[in-house]
Parts: structure tokens; C-alpha cells; sequence
């Protein structure tokens, strides 16, 4: 157990570094120029070329480079150009909102896939209707069904506020839309690994013994489930937060991804480059735990991946 956490802590480590090179590279491909962006299309040469001094943009890569790592080793990842905030800062008071909705849409897309799932595995065929809908989700772009719950529950039927906000109310539709679309994944993962565990020997056991179908099923079927679930769990953190740029501008949900949209329309590159490497940390520090609890879940996973 040692061993597989030291490995999966310098693993993430290696791709978190990796993240900060490649944001440090991102300030480049951006197009558009930071110091013009600050002061404004009217500024003088001097004036741009200050702000240029300030920030360091006339030194060599190199030592500019040495100088973005050892602020990021510290945890300063710069100063907003559009706000002149701390970056970091920005990004703690914006991300309780962008958790809360990420665990909103998770608690829909396990309960509803986990159902519809099992659903589907006990009974003797699928259904056209439910295998029609699971293609159909798995293929639909996640703004297209922002936009589309977003005019038939706000606006044709206003049961839902769309004014943005981060109410209760609030939260309904975007993580409606984050969880309909992962809720196919967990459907398929859990009808299979049903359908597995119900062919094994153990329950052929539990059968032949003469427990009752509800008994097999909680007791011994579902924790088999319980694994590929969790490790799906892991694998959502970095969807959610690739998907929550979409969702959060569509519903006005004031998140780190909305936050993102705006950072690029501005360019404004120590904000977006800032909520790259925090998304990156959290995807990592999220798969080390989900990779945890699995282990605990399973032991026999922990010898597949050593």
C-alpha cells in the first residue's frame, strides 16, 4: 500500500509540473498582447512599455520561466490583469461554488445512472427506449442541453430561476444538465457489472442456499458494482470541470469556469493559466483519493496496478 501511494503521489506530481509547463507555454500561444490589454487600445509606447518592464515580458525566456516556476513552487500564480487581484485568491472564493454544483451534478448522474443501470440488467431484455436514450445523451453536446433545459423549464415553463445566482433553485438545471449526460456512463458500467456478477459462481451459491433475489442483489451483486463506479467518480472530476465552462456561462453560475470564459475574453493570462494548473491539482489530488478508496473497496486492485 506504501509503494502504490508513493508511486501515484510522483506520478501526479510529474503531471501537475507538466501542467505548469505547458500553462507557461499557453501564455504564448494566446494571441493578443498583455501589456495592450492593460492599459488600453489608446496607450502610449511608454506606457507599454512599463507595463511590459513590470511584468517581465522583456527578459529572456529562460529567465522568464525561472521566474513563473519558482512563483508557482510558492503558490503565487500571478496578478490578474483585469481585476489586479491575486490570482489565487480569485480562484478560492469561486471555487466553493463551482464544488457545490460538481457535487450536485454527481449525486444526479449516480443515482439516476445507478438505477437505470440495475434497471436494465435484471431484466431478461433491454429496452429500445432506454438504449435510444442512452445514445442520444452520450452523444449530445453539453451546451446543447443547457440551452435546451434552459428554455423549457426558465422560459416556456418557468419553474426554474435564470437570472444565475448560486441558490438552491439555482443549481437545479445546470447540475440536471452535468448529470444527464454523465448518467449513461454509470448506467453502462453498472448494467454490466451486474449482468458479470450475476453470471459468477458466489451467487449461483446464493441461490442454490436460498436467499431471497433482493438479498443477492444488495449484499453481493452491488458491491461488485461498487469498484468501476468509484473509478468513474475519479474520472468525472476532470469532465466536470471541462464541462462546467459551458454550463457556468450558460446558467450565470459564478464558478471557476465561468471565471475562465471571461479570463480568455480578456486576456487575461495569469487568471487563465491560474485556473488551469488549480483544475489540473484537483483532478490529481481527486484521482489519488478515488484510487484510495478503491484500493480499500477492492484489495485486488491494488495488485493490478503495481
Amino acid at each position: 500500500m506504501a509503494r502504490r501511494i508513493g508511486i501515484r503521489i510522483l506520478l501526479g506530481t510529474f503531471t501537475v509540473i507538466a501542467v505548469v509547463l505547458l500553462t507557461f507555454v499557453l501564455q504564448y500561444v494566446v494571441p493578443g498582447d498583455p501589456a495592450r490589454s492593460i492599459a488600453g487600445p489608446k496607450a502610449s509606447p511608454e506606457v507599454l512599455a512599463h507595463i511590459r518592464e513590470q511584468l517581465r515580458l522583456d527578459d529572456p525566456l529562460w529567465s522568464q520561466l525561472g521566474h513563473y516556476l519558482g512563483s508557482v513552487a510558492t503558490g503565487d500564480l500571478g496578478t490578474s490583469y483585469s481585476h489586479n487581484r491575486p490570482v489565487l485568491s480569485m480562484i478560492v472564493e469561486r471555487l466553493p461554488a463551482t464544488a457545490a454544483l460538481a457535487l450536485a451534478a454527481l449525486v444526479v448522474e449516480v443515482i439516476l445512472g445507478g438505477l437505470w443501470g440495475l434497471w436494465e440488467a435484471l431484466r431478461p431484455r433491454r429496452s429500445w427506449l432506454l438504449a435510444t436514450l442512452n445514445v442520444g445523451l452520450l452523444s449530445m453536446p453539453v451546451f446543447s442541453l443547457g440551452f435546451l433545459l434552459l428554455l423549457a423549464l426558465g422560459y416556456k415553463l418557468p419553474l426554474f430561476p435564470i437570472e444565475g445566482g448560486t441558490g438552491p433553485a439555482q443549481i437545479v438545471l445546470p447540475a440536471l444538465t452535468l448529470g444527464l449526460l454523465g448518467a449513461p456512463y454509470y448506467a453502462n458500467v453498472v448494467r454490466d457489472s451486474t449482468r458479470e456478477a450475476l453470471c459468477s459462481a458466489y451467487v449461483r451459491t446464493a441461490v442454490a442456499k436460498g436467499l431471497s433475489r433482493r438479498r443477492i442483489v444488495v449484499r453481493h451483486v452491488l458491491r461488485n458494482t461498487a469498484s468501476p463506479v468509484t473509478t468513474l467518480l475519479g474520472m468525472d472530476v476532470a469532465v466536470f470541470l471541462s464541462g462546467v465552462v459551458f454550463v457556468e456561462t450558460i446558467f450565470g453560475w459564478p464558478g471557476i469556469g465561468q471565471m475562465q470564459t471571461a479570463a480568455f475574453a480578456a486576456l487575461d493570462r495569469p487568471l487563465l493559466t491560474g485556473t488551469v494548473i488549480v483544475a489540473a491539482t484537483l483532478v490529481v489530488t481527486a484521482n489519488l483519493v478515488v484510487d484510495l478508496v478503491r484500493t480499500v473497496i477492492d484489495p485486488r486492485s491494488a495488485s493490478e496496478t503495481l
